[in-house]
């Protein structure tokens, strides 16, 4: 996958959706890729308790939506995109194809802890088989927006290598690219119980795994990066989110399995995206890989 050419963000005005939108124009501008915002009005549907909206309200508010977003978009140099939708993951997604971007990104959950990713519905609605990569902005990140230290989590699947090329895409030069592999604790989780004869060999053998992963990535690291190996130990979701902290963007890959261009939440990313101390990026199969 090469750098992006279209990046969309989903924009609101809200606190979350600025913190979407500094992510977005570094990740933009380290790509020379095309910057879109996007607004998603909800269409209005009465219901027993909440009459719809009056259809000259609802013009007014797609208009007044449409103007602030412009004005936005004017500052960064932007394009922007109004679309109608029952979703704002829905019209995410509808703009996103229309437009052809291979990047969307968005901010955290209202309820994500400060400096923390934490992937609401929406996020998690774009992570379940869409066509582009997805990445969730920390909260808080607008504050003091970075995109020098980037890692990748490495497993040794089709979809990590992925993930790899497009952390070595958007990595500065001279910077270190940090690839983060996790090594199980079999013998830290199984030991209490008293059954470490065998566990010992198997955790030994999860870290030769590991690091021989590592030789394989830090081959495919171009000379104008540093590669930096990170050999954790334990719960992989819980070690990939603590290593977070010493990064400005985490880039992980979809679930091993599932329809070939589109990107899915796997066990790892799904609680990574919930816990992450750095925005967290997604990225979706190609065409190489089977399902």
């Amino acid at each position: 996958m090469a750098t992006f050419s279209r990046v969309l963000v989903g924009y609101d005005g809200g606190e979350h959706a600025k913190d979407a939108l500094a992510l977005g124009r570094l990740i933009a501008d380290r790509s020379d890729a095309e910057l879109v915002l996007a607004s998603i009005v909800p269409i209005p549907i009465g219901g027993s308790f909440v009459p719809a909206l009056p259809a000259d309200a609802y013009t007014e508010l797609t208009e007044k939506a449409r103007a602030s977003l412009e004005e936005m978009a004017g500052t960064v140099g932007a394009g922007s995109e109004v679309e109608q939708s029952s979703s704002a993951s829905h019209g995410l997604l509808t703009v996103a194809e229309r437009i052809g971007a291979d990047l969307i990104v968005v901010g955290s959950s209202p309820r994500a802890e400060a400096g923390h990713t934490r992937a609401g519905r929406k996020a998690r609605q774009l992570l379940s088989g869409g066509e582009s990569a997805v990445a969730i902005a920390p909260d808080g990140f607008a504050g003091n927006p970075a995109l020098d230290r980037i890692g990748v989590g490495i497993d040794g699947s089709p979809e990590s290598r992925l993930a790899t090329e497009t952390a070595i895409d958007l990595a500065p030069d001279g910077s270190t690219l940090s690839l983060l592999a996790v090594a199980a604790g079999f013998a830290d989780e199984w030991g209490r119980w008293g059954v470490t004869y065998p566990l010992a060999e198997m955790a030994e053998a999860t870290r030769e795994a590991a690091d021989a992963l590592l030789d394989e990535m830090e081959q495919i690291v171009p000379d104008r990066l540093r590669a930096g190996r990170v050999l954790l130990e334990g719960t992989a979701p819980i070690k990939l989110a603590e290593a977070s902290a010493n990064l400005d963007l985490l880039c992980l890959g979809s679930r091993g399995y599932g329809p070939v261009r589109r990107v899915l939440l796997g066990s790892v990313s799904s609680d990574v995206v919930n816990h992450a101390a750095s925005a967290v990026m997604v990225v979706p199969r190609t065409d190489e890989q089977e399902d």
